[in-house]
């Protein structure tokens, strides 16, 4: 090829490059001012959590203010967080699908993944952690220490960075009732991770959830995309989405998942790579005390191309225990 030939194929490559990263932009923004609006209509109206009546969330604050003097600051906070629980679906949480409700709770997962490659990587913690209801419509999460060990490849072990999360429910029915809950989420990764061979970069995920029971059987859908402040190539994915579908035997419940991150090149939401399906079974809620309660679930997440294989793993067992408060 001659130098002016390799001049223009750069060029014309940068072009493409810089298509792509405008069209993932324009993406980004869509969904980040579509859930904005989301956020900014709820916030003039008041949250319905369920028909026939409309409830303000500074009602339930008042109310927790209202109580006879005695109870502490924290038995009223409590008895606000029980009101919130209350006026929302009570589905099981599944393995990968991020559930819409508010919860609180002690989470702790562990990621046993094979790569095509036949070798192995271990992720304890996956970046959950401690949920609280900080308001009646708001949860903040924060996440447990979360390492990575990938055997025999010290460049690729250490601790990740901390996931920092705020869910706010938007609107809510109970089981009884229209039994479906919407909520927005904004994650966000911290660039404080430890591990050699990967840059360490602010990482924004906006989600829209959502999730409709009928009876026993229960639907989940997560949308949303991922943004970094550098290394877009590795870090990011323009679509962001997970599916679930579960059905309840009293304290067994079998579920069924597919879970998509395709790389920042595809826009497809069935492309390749990143697309999983995970079955597993969800065991719980048993009492611990009056108070508390616990479960925990088991699954097995597949890879369904040779791509996704390639560029991420192709299966992992994964296992999570929750303790409920």
């Amino acid at each position: 090829m001659s130098l002016r030939g390799s001049h223009l194929f750069r060029q014309a490559s940068m072009s493409a490059q810089g298509n792509r990263s405008a069209a993932s932009l324009r993406l980004v923004l869509l969904v980040v001012g579509w859930i904005l609006a989301l956020y900014s209509r709820s916030a003039h109206a008041d949250p319905i959590f369920y028909p026939g009546e409309e409830i303000a969330a500074q009602d339930l604050v008042e109310s927790m203010n209202d109580q006879p003097p005695g109870p502490s600051w924290f038995e009223q906070w409590y008895h606000m967080t029980a009101a919130t629980k209350q006026r929302q679906a009570n589905w099981m949480t599944p393995l990968v699908t991020t559930t819409a409700r508010l919860e609180q709770r002690i989470r702790y997962d562990v990621y046993d993944e094979t790569k095509g490659n036949g070798n192995k990587e271990y992720n304890f913690g996956s970046g959950k952690g401690v949920s609280l209801i900080v308001t009646p419509t708001d949860e903040f999460t924060f996440s447990l220490p979360n390492y990575i060990d990938e055997p025999g490849v010290p460049s690729a072990t250490g601790f990740q960075g901390e996931v920092l999360q705020l869910r706010h429910r938007l609107m809510a029915s109970p089981e009884n009732q229209k039994n479906y809950v919407f909520s927005v989420q904004l994650a966000a990764l911290t660039p404080t991770g430890l591990i050699p061979d990967k840059q360490n970069h602010w990482v924004w995920t906006p989600m829209i959830l959502f999730g409709k029971g009928w009876g026993n059987f229960t639907f989940m859908i997560n949308l949303g995309t991922q943004w970094a402040d550098g290394d877009n190539q590795q870090l990011s994915a323009p679509i962001i989405w997970n599916a679930a579908f579960e059905y309840r035997f009293g304290y067994l419940t079998p579920c069924v998942e597919l879970n998509s991150q395709p790389s920042v090149t595809r826009f497809l939401a069935f492309g390749s790579p990143g697309l999983f399906v995970t079955p597993e079974l969800l065991i719980g809620r048993f009492p611990m005390t009056e108070e508390l309660r616990y479960y925990f679930g088991i699954g097995y997440q597949i890879a369904l191309d040779h791509a996704t294989i390639e560029s991420k793993y192709a299966n992992a067992l994964i296992a999570k225990f929750h303790i409920l408060f």
